[in-house]
C-alpha cells in the first residue's frame, strides 16, 4: 500500500524544493513560456489559421488577460514567424519586418509583460516544482497548513546553522552573491505561494542580516517569461498553412479548353495578413505569389 502524500511531507523536502535544474536553467520558466506559447496558439485571431490541432490547456481558465495585448502579441509573432521565413509564395514580402519587431519590442518591455510573468510563474511553479525522489511538489504543501510550512521555513532560515551553511559555501568559493540572491528570490516565491504575508519578515531578517549578502526583493520586478519568445516553434505550422492549397471557385476556374488551372495556396494565411497585420500597421502592402497552375485534368487523360 502506497504511502498517503500528507505522511511524506516533512520540512527538509520544502526547504529543497527548487526551480532550478541542475544546470542552472529556471524549470517554472520555461513551463510559463510554454503555457503563454498554447495561449497564443489557441487566441482566436491565430487558432483556426494556423493551429487548429492545438487544444487549450486546462490552467489557462485561471490566466487573466483582461489587461494583457494578448491579440497583439499572437499577431505580431505570426507576423515575425512569415517575415523571417523565406518561402515560396513570399508570404514574407507580405509583412512589414520593422513595424513587427516595434511592436514586439514595445510587448516585451512593458510592465504588463512582467505582470503576466509573475502571474504565469506562479500558476505552474506548484506543479513543476518537485521532489525527485518521493514526487512530492510545492502543491502538496498548499493545502490548509499552507501557512504553518511558510512559518517553519521562515524559522529554519533564521537559525545561525543556516546562516553558518551560507557563510562557509560563499568563504569556501561554492556559492556566490548572485547565486544566493537567486535562491533567496526562489524562497521568496516559494513563502508567496504558501502564505504572502510571510515574505517580508523573511526578507527583512535576511536584508538585517550583515553576515550575508544584501539581497535584493525581486517578486514584483523580475522578468519571469524572460527574453523575446522564439518564432522558430511556431515556423513548421506556419509553413502548412501558407503551402494548404484552395481549389478555384466554381465560375472562376478556366474552361476545359485551357491547359492549365490555377490553385491558390495559403488563402486564410493572405486574409490574416491583409486583416488582422493590416489592423496593427504590421501588412507592407504586398501580396504573395500564391498561385500554382496545374495541368488540367481533361490534358492528362488526352495524354494517357
Amino acid at each position: 500500500m502506497s504511502q498517503p502524500v500528507s505522511d511524506k511531507l516533512s520540512l527538509e523536502i520544502l526547504q529543497s524544493l527548487s526551480p532550478f535544474s541542475p544546470e542552472g536553467s529556471d524549470l517554472v520558466t520555461r513551463a510559463s513560456r510554454d503555457l503563454l506559447m498554447t495561449c497564443i496558439k489557441t487566441d482566436l485571431r491565430v487558432h483556426k489559421v494556423f493551429f487548429s490541432h492545438v487544444v487549450p490547456d486546462p490552467l489557462q481558465e485561471q490566466v487573466d488577460l483582461r489587461t494583457f495585448p494578448m491579440e497583439p502579441l499572437a499577431v505580431a509573432l505570426l507576423g515575425e514567424t512569415m517575415a523571417n521565413t523565406k518561402d515560396d509564395y513570399k508570404f514574407h514580402s507580405t509583412i512589414n519586418k520593422g513595424a513587427v519587431d516595434d511592436a514586439l519590442r514595445d510587448i516585451y518591455g512593458s510592465l504588463q509583460w512582467k505582470k503576466l510573468g509573475f502571474q504565469m510563474y506562479s500558476l505552474v511553479y506548484p506543479e513543476v516544482v518537485q521532489d525527485a525522489a518521493s514526487g512530492v511538489s510545492l502543491k502538496d504543501f498548499m493545502g490548509y497548513d499552507a501557512d504553518v510550512w511558510a512559518e517553519r521555513l521562515v524559522q529554519h532560515i533564521q537559525e545561525p546553522r543556516w546562516t553558518a551553511s551560507v557563510q562557509q559555501r560563499i568563504v569556501r568559493g561554492h556559492y556566490t552573491e548572485d547565486d544566493y540572491n537567486r535562491d533567496m528570490n526562489a524562497l521568496f516565491v516559494k513563502l508567496h505561494l504558501l502564505d504572502p504575508q510571510s515574505v517580508i519578515p523573511a526578507y527583512q531578517f535576511l536584508l538585517n542580516k550583515r553576515a550575508l549578502p544584501a539581497v535584493n526583493l525581486e517578486l514584483a520586478t523580475r522578468n519571469y517569461l524572460g527574453g523575446p519568445l522564439d518564432w522558430r516553434v511556431l515556423q513548421f505550422d506556419v509553413e502548412n498553412a501558407e503551402r494548404k492549397p484552395t481549389a478555384p471557385l466554381p465560375g472562376v476556374t478556366r474552361s476545359l479548353d485551357s491547359p492549365h488551372m490555377e490553385v491558390f495556396h495559403g488563402t486564410a494565411v493572405d486574409d490574416f495578413i491583409v486583416t488582422e497585420c493590416r489592423n496593427l500597421g504590421l501588412w507592407s502592402g504586398l501580396r504573395p505569389d500564391n498561385v500554382s497552375r496545374l495541368a488540367h485534368t481533361r490534358d492528362k487523360c488526352r495524354m494517357m
